[in-house]
């Protein structure tokens, strides 16, 4: 973590998103314009009632005359005059006379590279306008890497020779240059030097502007409302007036993080909203990038005191809320204490404690789920369970299917000890029971052997018992590889008559609906017929004497569908659960004595082993119906 964010902050490889955060802050600072600066605006109306650009400098010789009229107190002309006007000399020296009797007037000076590669030329006014200014200062506009104005240069030139920011100049005019910026150029922290190939520009002390509004937010008023004294009395009294074009089709404009609606600031616009914020000192200070990679590791390692005492959703929530603190600080400090601390490389590594924190938190899980399951499996293998039944289907996801595995192992493991509970109850209580009174009556001195039928009953019982037990476990350990095709119709008229004898003992007919044609299943004939079996006699045992058991077999969607109903007593809804559970039996008024519990539950267990399902609708008093529902085999 404290590599990742180190090395994006030196880097700058985010600069753009670092941009983004600072642009936001921006647009959620804005304040109103100060009063007593004062645009006077190179517009559309002027170019179109004075004509076309560039003017004779007689009429900015008398815009000058009129403003010092009005008591401006200082004038920023952001025009360039570095070339005589040619065609009338005598408007040159109108205008050296204006700027001199105002004695106010603050020039620009222009750094501009004609075309790419080219040596960067230094564009100043003519000697005699640069004589006569209260002072000169550049105009010149750095744009970062997305293209945008954010930023000047407190001190930029050529060489060794430095030339204040055209913002000072005017403040220093106007005597209200804060205390704390320097009047003479000083080596700082804050130094980019770009080479060209014959010329360096070295521009030094970088600060970030705090925009007061949109485009348009500064007071304008129209050059040519100026001249023609179409303005209200006493606007321009002591006031820092600016003077510069803000017609689209003079081509100076800039594109700045409050533009909205692709609408750019003016140049002229650009300085007013330097001078207000150099004047109250709110430049902004870019933080030396050994403190910014600093602060980046800091606040990139907070989450790791914390993360390891939450529970995962808890750490994500937290994780989201730290990040939101930190981007609300660090678009805060700007507008709170001057100063940029670019937060993308922290807010990165935020956002990526919690993946690597869960990572390895995952691999500790993994490790302890690999190593758990072994132990299950161990365990597992020495109660017999085979391997095969271990095995899950492997999942895309590696922790989810050891996830799977291990709930797999234990549910086979509850099984089994539920199994065990079961079957130590049968044999201590339903086994044992029968046997128990068997061997007592074989003690008796008994030479009639009056007690031998109840001693055959005794023992049949137990031996019926011991076998419904014994097909139970078969049917739970039904290998599905080793299924046959067999023909569901032939095993169920077996099936029936099996029963047949049972059934006319009590004068009960079977009604059977059978198809003609085969259903052909793959699956084990003497688990699937007993199961049949045991739901006939199942009918057989409830339904009354003369009665009637509807058999019914049909195909539908693939299926093979046997329905066995009966004319019995019925089963209570809340008792219908307890006919498939192993040793468990449907307890009522109706219930038979005899009866192991395992009947149904084995045919349950053989129908599911097939792929098919079991189930029963009953109503007091109006029978029951078994259905029994198995996949066919694809014809």
């Amino acid at each position: 973590m404290t590599l990742f964010a180190s090395v994006l902050a030196y880097s700058g490889l985010l600069v753009r998103f670092d941009n983004l955060h600072y642009d936001l802050g921006r647009y959620l600072t804005f304040k109103p314009a100060p009063a007593d600066i004062v645009i006077v605006a190179i517009d559309e109306a002027s170019l179109k009632s004075i004509g076309r650009w560039p003017w004779s400098r007689n009429v900015h010789a008398d815009l000058i005359n009129k403003l010092k009229q009005q008591q401006a107190r200082v004038i920023g002309l952001d025009i360039i005059f570095s070339e005589p006007e040619l065609s009338n000399p005598k408007a040159d020296l109108a205008l050296a006379e204006a700027i001199e009797k105002a004695d106010n007037v603050v020039l620009p000076v222009l750094f501009e590279e004609p075309y790419k590669g080219s040596p960067i030329k230094q564009s100043v006014p003519l000697e005699s306008f640069a004589l006569h200014a209260a002072a000169l200062g550049r105009v010149h506009v750095p744009l970062d890497a997305d293209g945008i104005a954010r930023s000047i240069y407190l001190w930029e030139g050529l060489g060794s020779a430095s030339l204040q920011h055209f913002s000072q100049a005017v403040l220093e005019a106007a005597k209200e240059l804060p205390s704390n910026l320097s009047l003479f150029p000083v080596n700082t922290l804050h130094t980019k030097i770009s080479l060209t190939k014959s010329d360096r520009l070295i521009s030094l002390d970088e600060r970030r502007v705090k925009f007061l509004g949109p485009p348009g937010h500064f007071r304008r008023i129209s050059y040519i409302n100026v001249l023609t004294g179409e303005f209200p009395a006493h606007l321009f009294k002591d006031k820092i007036v600016l003077v510069g074009a803000t017609a689209v089709g003079m081509g100076d404009i800039l594109p700045t993080p409050v533009s909205a609606q692709m609408q750019p600031m003016p140049g002229v616009e650009f300085h007013a909203n330097t001078i207000a914020a150099m004047r109250d000192s709110a430049l902004i200070v870019n933080l030396p990038i050994w403190l910014t990679c600093l602060i980046s590791v800091m606040l990139a390692l907070v989450p790791l005191l914390f993360l390891p005492k939450l529970s995962p959703l808890k750490s994500l929530l937290s994780i989201v809320g730290y990040y939101f603190v930190v981007m609300v600080m660090a678009i805060a400090m700007p507008s709170l204490f001057n100063i940029w601390v670019p937060p993308a490389s922290a807010l990165i590594a935020i956002l990526l404690a919690y993946p690597i924190w869960s990572w390895r938190k995952l691999e500790s899980a993994q490790v302890y789920l690999d190593h758990a399951l072994k132990n299950l499996h161990d365990d597992l293998a020495l109660l017999g369970v085979d391997k095969r039944e271990l095995e899950y289907e492997n999942d895309k996801d590696s922790m989810r299917s050891r996830i799977s595995n291990v709930r797999l192992a234990s549910k086979h493991l509850r099984d089994l000890h539920g199994v065990r509970r079961d079957t130590l109850s049968f044999i201590s209580h339903d086994l044992r029971a029968p046997l128990g009174a068997a061997i007592m009556l074989l003690n008796e001195d008994d030479v009639n052997h009056k007690h031998l039928p109840r001693i055959a009953n005794m023992l049949n019982k137990s031996l019926a018992m011991a076998d419904s037990f014994l097909q139970s476990s078969r049917a739970e350990m039904a290998d599905a590889s080793k299924f046959q095709d067999l023909d569901l119709v032939s095993l169920v008229q077996q099936a029936l008559d099996d029963v047949y004898a049972v059934a006319h003992s009590k004068k009960i007919i079977l009604n059977t609906n059978l198809p003609d044609d085969n259903l052909w299943l793959k699956g084990d004939f003497g688990l699937l017929q007993r199961a049949v079996t045991n739901v006939l006699l199942n009918a057989v045992k409830y339904s009354p004497l003369e009665g009637m058991i509807y058999v019914e077999l049909e195909e539908r969607n693939n299926e093979a569908i046997l329905s066995i109903t009966d004319a019995g007593p019925g089963i209570e809804s809340e008792r219908v659960a307890k006919l498939f559970k192993r040793f468990s039996r449907a307890e009522g008024d109706h219930q038979a004595a005899e009866g192991t519990g395992l009947g149904l539950y084995f045919v349950d267990v053989t129908i599911k082993k097939h792929g098919g399902s079991f189930f029963v609708r009953s109503e007091l008093g109006h029978g029951a119906t078994f259905t029994l529902t198995l996949p066919l085999e694809l014809q």
